[in-house]
């Protein structure tokens, strides 16, 4: 990613260049105007990014899992999908996000921690 280009427009890239889509398939699927999905793709870092309709849009049209979907809208500025269904911002996740973000946490650490975090949550995930 270059230092001016969007984190959103580098990710939105990432996702359509490993399915092998070009820009104008990637927006026929997502019905957008394909002039959009290359501003999209190459806006700067401070550009204006899109509405969250068409961020889902896009995710479908890459047929993008939950975690991937997530990383695209935050990668756009918007709110994920998990924390937009609990209808607001729990404090438990400012927890995890406090761990995970503190510096003095050595990388194993950090592993361990996301691993544990795995194994909790797995106690009552919907079941597929």
């Amino acid at each position: 990613m270059l230092a001016s280009e969007s984190a959103f427009g580098a990710l939105l890239r990432e996702y359509r260049v490993r399915i092998g889509l070009s820009q104008n398939l990637l927006a026929r699927r997502a019905g957008i105007d394909p002039a959009y999905v290359n501003r999209l793709e190459r806006a700067p870092v401070d550009g204006a990014v899109p509405r969250r309709r068409v961020v889902l849009e896009l995710a479908g049209a890459l047929e993008l899992g939950p975690v991937d979907r997530e990383r695209l809208l935050v990668a756009a500025g918007l709110c994920p999908e998990a924390i937009a269904r609990l209808g607001g911002w729990e404090p438990s996740l400012g927890l995890v996000a406090s761990v995970l973000a503190d510096a003095r946490l050595s990388a194993d650490d950090r592993a361990d921690f996301r691993e544990l975090l795995r194994i909790v949550t797995a106690r009552w995930s919907p079941r597929a």
